[in-house]
């Protein structure tokens, strides 16, 4: 009976292992194209950073698999644009131009799903129209009404390459047209718009095949490819400011997200996310590279002393 009690009595001090609590890592996501990539690197190297476990999920796939990921709780966070978001996700008809409104409505929509606009980037990576820099200066355009101008005054000559998306969608080249006054099929006939892939179009225009083509307003070969982006001088194309949707538990579990995640926004301007998609897509650096370089530049993260 002794032995038993002095057994019972060793026991109460031996320390057992006591049950993970240890929180889950924060699933970042990303589409999968530079701009994208180089925004989810951004998220996942700044969380590391504060101490927040991450999971990287960048370059997922396109925005319907990124959107159903977040919402069947496979990812919990990535930059979603609010110009998609309302068109794309939301099917709304509505041209949302005021940058401010756009982002309240998208957040205000999402609120019912239980996903969190938290900040968004300053930039706008929206539709451009781009011509070489050298014909837009010889023939005196620099804004869309100049480019309308110059049409009506020579139908049936400008030649247009777009992406086929673009082509066809309600915030694309034919609702362009019609905005600045022109008729498809008349001023620019059918056969004179060539549809192909985005990147394709850009080195269309850039090697004369075509006189205009789409771009993104944001593209990193706009510069390398001597390329100007007509101003938009009467507010066609909607606003695509990017922003991290979070869903709400991941929130409540780390509070902080919100905070940390809403310091990236206010440094990124359009002419800031131009160079970082440059770097990438034309000097061929790596995004996560980039993104790292971006926020020890800012000062978001700062070098550790040894």
């Amino acid at each position: 009976m002794k032995k038993l009690v002095l057994l019972m009595t060793a026991l109460t001090f031996i320390v057992l292992p006591m049950p993970s609590f240890a929180k889950a890592p924060v699933k970042v996501a990303s589409k999968n194209f530079t701009e994208q990539i180089i925004l989810g690197k951004i998220m996942v190297n700044l969380l590391k950073d504060r101490g927040i476990p991450v999971e990287d999920r960048t370059s997922l796939g396109g925005t319907n698999v990124n959107r159903e990921a977040l919402k069947q709780d496979q990812v919990d966070v990535y930059m979603e644009y609010t110009g998609t978001a309302w068109l794309s996700l939301f099917k709304k008809k509505e041209i949302v131009r005021d940058a401010t409104a756009l982002y309240d409505k998208v957040k205000a929509e999402d609120a019912k799903n239980g996903l969190v606009w938290l900040t968004p980037a300053k930039f706008n990576n929206t539709y451009a129209i781009t011509m070489k820099t050298k014909t837009a200066d010889k023939l005196g355009i620099k804004t869309l009404s100049d480019w309308a101008g110059w049409i009506k005054s020579n139908p049936m000559k400008m030649t247009v390459a777009v992406g086929a998306e673009f082509y066809s969608r309600i915030d694309g080249f034919k609702g362009m047209m019609e905005h600045y006054g022109l008729k498809f099929g008349k001023d620019i006939p059918d056969s004179s718009v060539k549809k192909m892939e985005i990147p394709l179009a850009k080195k269309a225009v850039r090697d004369g095949i075509v006189m205009c083509g789409m771009a993104f307003a944001t593209d990193g070969e706009i510069k390398d490819y001597n390329l100007t982006v007509l101003e938009d001088d009467k507010n066609f194309f909607p606003i695509y400011n990017p922003a991290p949707v979070v869903r709400a538990s991941v929130l409540k579990l780390y509070p902080k997200l919100k905070f940390v995640l809403g310091e990236i926004g206010p440094s990124l301007d359009t002419a800031t996310m131009t160079r970082l998609n440059f770097r990438v897509n034309v000097n061929g650096e790596k995004p996560d590279a980039v993104a790292k370089s971006w926020l020890k530049g800012v000062g978001l993260i700062i070098k550790k002393q040894k």
